[in-house]
């Protein structure tokens, strides 16, 4: 879904392409499913079959867009050859992903907020999900005096950091090119140095 660049012909991705774009664009209390049922060119009837409401459209794309993101992430860090450098690689690839794609930020760290307790179960997972793929990146690089539920719980701490730069950042460099190799390199030394601590 988040790759896409063109109207799918299937109903049920006409509906979720027609959501991602305009929850992203025009903001999801602003779109009305008759805006999305325009846009994707199917009847209000249509939508129903597949959703019972707009909070429920929002919250299946999150987890479609989530999913595309994390592996993405996933495959770059798989990629790299170097333990060291993987985290690094998953970074800037997530990094890359938000600021080439404003629309995968947008819905996940913007729109999709306090929208429904669905929705937030949905952003919590992919959170979760992400701040998984962290503590498996790390967790053979660790001292075995490291204990599990301290490594989730920095892995935890650093999906929000990152988050939390790309919100204060992609608003701000809209039309700007991002320097992604940067961002990143601050981002994995604090997430390094984090883990580390950790280790003494």
């Amino acid at each position: 879904m988040l790759f896409l660049k063109e109207m799918p012909i299937e109903a049920k991705e006409k509906i979720l392409y027609s959501g991602l774009f305009l929850f992203t664009n025009e903001g999801f209390k602003k779109t009305s499913v008759l805006d999305i049922v325009e846009m994707a060119r199917v009847s209000k009837t249509t939508f129903y079959q597949y959703f019972s409401s707009k909070e429920e459209l929002m919250a299946e794309l999150l987890n479609l867009v989530a999913s595309e993101i994390l592996e993405e992430v996933r495959r770059a860090s798989e990629q790299e050859p170097r333990n060291a450098y993987k985290a690094y690689v998953g970074i800037r690839r997530y990094i890359e992903i938000c600021f080439t794609d404003i629309k995968a930020a947008n819905l996940m760290l913007v729109e999709s907020v306090g929208v429904s307790k669905e929705v937030e179960k949905v952003r919590n997972e992919a959170h979760r999900r992400f701040a998984q793929l962290i503590f498996q990146t790390v967790q053979g690089l660790l001292p075995e005096t490291v204990s599990e539920s301290d490594m989730c719980v920095v892995s935890q701490a650093m999906v929000g950091a990152i988050n939390e730069v790309v919100v204060q950042n992609y608003n701000e460099t809209s039309g700007q090119k991002v320097n992604f190799d940067e961002i990143a390199r601050l981002l994995n030394r604090i997430v390094i140095g984090a883990f580390v601590n950790l280790a003494n």
